[in-house]
């Protein structure tokens, strides 16, 4: 049965990928999510990318790139991005998400914030009613903030849990030096007053809840399909409540 869904999972994320291809015709500065969709895409779309200016996101990403041969450029020498394509560990028909299994949540955002479109690629098993889901939300926060963030978070009613490595006590570091913690909020709060919440904060750095950040949204079926929602109307009306 694992093998079938891997076999399906992978199916999906390749149809995802394939489908995005077009949205990298006319694009000549791209920026690149982190997680293993965002690979398959990497994978899928090298020939599309050749030439191109690639930005990542995370030093997983830019290591491979680098390793299928594609030109990077360091963020702090891009100013805006065409096309900035990425994943979600959870998405719903909204196009609201939750990021930031990887880490990468932080430099995820920024580089979505300067791009003129914004394309996640997601598998079907990866669209959920409401997010959060059943995945945490990764919080990212100065480490030495970390038990004050907590139990201002844990009196707002979230559970929180921080994120160390296997078998260590110290914090899981992102690649900008921040400690990550994983947090569920109370049931009855909606998404988009937690992320003003935690953006409201002193200490956090930055969050894996999304909104507004979607135009594209383009699921991959276990089949072969895949299926495009445009988001670009909704991200219109929220015109001054967006990033």
């Amino acid at each position: 049965m694992g093998g079938w869904v891997s076999e399906g999972l992978e199916i999906a994320r390749r149809a995802a990928a394939l489908r995005a291809l077009e949205y990298l015709d006319a694009a000549r500065v791209v920026g690149l999510g982190t997680g293993s969709t965002v690979k398959v895409f990497l994978e899928t779309a090298y020939d599309k990318l050749i030439g191109k200016t690639l930005v990542a996101s995370s030093i997983d990403t830019a290591l491979l790139a680098k390793s299928l041969g594609l030109s990077l450029s360091d963020p702090i020498a891009v100013e805006r991005l065409d096309v900035y394509v990425d994943s979600a560990d959870e998405v719903d028909p909204l196009g609201r998400m939750v990021k930031g299994g990887g880490g990468a949540m932080t430099m995820e955002k920024v580089l979505a914030s300067a791009a003129d479109l914004r394309v996640f690629i997601v598998d079907e098993l990866k669209v959920v009613p409401r997010v959060p889901h059943s995945r945490p939300v990764p919080v990212e926060v100065i480490p030495q903030a970390v038990s004050i963030v907590k139990r201002r978070l844990e009196e707002a009613g979230f559970e929180c849990r921080l994120r160390v490595p296997q078998g260590k006590m110290l914090p899981v570091i992102t690649d900008i030096g921040g400690a990550i913690v994983d947090v569920v909020p109370p049931k009855h709060m909606e998404p988009e007053r937690a992320a003003d919440l935690l953006d409201g904060l002193p200490g956090v750095i930055g969050h894996g809840i999304f909104i507004g950040y979607a135009d594209v949204l383009v699921i991959g079926r276990s089949s072969g399909r895949a299926e495009v929602v445009s988001y670009k109307r909704l991200r219109e009306e929220r015109v001054g409540r967006s990033p």
